[in-house]
């Protein structure tokens, strides 16, 4: 006698019961960024990246932000 159901894999893959699993380079660029604020976070928590911020860029801190300009009239010249 012939078998009625000659491929019964087929049939339990056509049900649509469990949605496809996630693409492979989306687990890697998952865990690729994971890593890398892992990493930021340690290193901004143990001090081992250095001071950063805008006084970083300046000569010794003695500059003045970047929107206050000296002026050159002094405020006796004013009166």
């Amino acid at each position: 006698m012939t078998d009625p159901n000659p491929a019964p894999d087929l049939d339990r893959d056509l049900d649509g019961g469990t949605p496809p699993g996630m693409p492979r380079w989306v687990k890697v660029s998952a865990i690729v960024v994971g890593v890398l604020i892992l990493v930021f976070l340690v290193l901004q928590l143990t001090g081992i990246a250095g001071d950063h911020g805008p006084g970083r860029h300046s000569s010794a801190g003695l500059t003045p932000p970047a929107g206050v300009t000296e002026s050159a009239v002094s405020v006796d010249a004013l009166a």
